[in-house]
């Protein structure tokens, strides 16, 4: 499995902390190895951004990485009960951060 590069901002702000959770949780559920690599809006690929290998994981709607869209970069790489199981997860990560960012 390829390693999962988040690009943010420092201090991270809030799509880059939500795709910093992302990360934490496929490290736990896949195996992945994260990395943050901080930069500013100069950069090749500007944050936030989540990349698998050097792939760039591209937001279906423009704005915010899903769990739909994280899970369908991997779909070469796992089977239909994983990508259901990682998008749950990823779904359940994605709810609490929301909810936490509201009630900041």
């Amino acid at each position: 499995m390829s390693t999962l590069t988040i690009v943010s901002k420092q201090p991270p702000g809030g799509r880059c902390s939500l795709y910093m959770r992302h990360a934490q949780a496929l490290d736990e559920a896949l195996g992945l190895g994260a990395e943050v690599r901080y930069c500013d809006d100069s950069a090749a690929v500007p944050p936030p951004a989540m990349l698998v290998g050097d792939r760039l994981i591209a937001p279906s709607d423009g704005l915010i990485v899903s769990p739909e869209d994280i899970a369908a970069s991997l779909s070469d790489r796992l089977g239909e009960d994983e990508l259901a199981g990682l998008r749950r997860i990823l779904e359940g990560t994605q709810d609490q951060w929301m909810e936490e960012m509201s009630q900041a």
